[in-house]
């Protein structure tokens, strides 16, 4: 494999680089149900109604690709090599997202979906080899434009199952807050998410090298988002968010938002970021 520094094999190489420019669509009625079941989730209140903008972030809990699950793979994502590449690597992450807001997302109108892969970049990182896609979704509705989004997922090998920050028993530091088995898996049905690292404690150990069950980056990121909501009025038509270093689901973290609400950052209990937001708003 190469996550050991090895060269990528140049026909894994080009079989990966050939997947640049495919794309796919989804639709989806954009029920409030989704977005109600979010705000639940999140310990929010539970009032978004059809007719209602829906917050950012929070269409990622719609427009699901309708996977047949002869497609799915054994760590519980669409097979590689249909859509995305065919990288050689244990791992798949999603580390960060560019959102911009053209206008909003109205609860109860039809959308569309329509993702494109931009970009297939190898690098060499600190543990191996890394692989990054870029994929651009623009959701529509009425023909209009109303979210332009970036995402990048990164591929690479497992790592060493190192320690976790804070066993299942022990007390939650003040000030910090864990994301619990049962709310990290409620959340990855509510994006329709099966990845096994968010539920299957022997894949995350055996497979991908974590400690425990992982805190989706976009969950984490949806935090910061009404975080940085609730500073200011107004609203949002740009959010991004970049993931820095994994949280467990016994990881106690904190948030930190800016008093203008322009910048937010989630710290794990060890002082180390674990990832960053920004948001600008009309």
């Amino acid at each position: 494999m190469p996550g050991d520094g090895m060269a990528i094999d140049e026909g894994v190489r080009a079989a990966c680089l050939a997947h640049v420019g495919r794309s796919r669509s989804a639709e989806d009625a954009m029920s409030p149900a989704g977005a109600r079941r979010l705000q639940a989730i999140l310990d929010l209140a539970v009032d978004l109604r059809e007719g209602d903008a829906l917050p950012p972030t929070f269409h990622w809990a719609y427009l699901p690709d309708e996977v047949p699950q002869a497609d799915i793979g054994a760590d519980g994502h669409e097979r590689l090599g249909l859509f995305l590449p065919p990288a050689p690597f244990h791992r798949r992450m999603w580390a960060a997202s560019e959102v911009a807001c053209p206008a909003p997302l109205i609860l109860g109108r039809p959308a569309r979906r329509d993702s494109t892969i931009l970009s297939v970049e190898f690098k060499a990182g600190r543990s191996g080899s890394l692989c990054f896609v870029r994929i651009r979704h623009a959701i529509s509705q009425g023909g209009g434009p109303c979210v332009d989004e970036v995402q990048t997922v990164v591929y690479r090998d497992r790592g060493a199952v190192g320690p976790a920050l804070r066993g299942p028993g022990d007390p939650v530091p003040e000030g910090f807050l864990v994301h619990d088995d049962v709310q990290v898996v409620r959340y990855s049905a509510a994006i329709h998410n099966a990845h096994r690292i968010h539920w299957d404690r022997d894949h995350c150990r055996d497979v991908e090298g974590y400690a425990d069950l992982v805190v989706q980056g976009p969950l984490l990121a949806t935090r910061l988002a009404e975080a940085m909501r609730g500073r200011r009025e107004g609203r949002p038509v740009r959010f991004a968010f970049r993931g820095l270093a994994p949280v467990l689901a016994t990881t106690p973290v904190r948030l930190e938002v800016a008093e203008d609400g322009a910048t937010a950052q989630i710290v794990r209990s060890d002082g180390r970021e674990a990832t960053v937001a920004e948001m600008a708003w009309a």
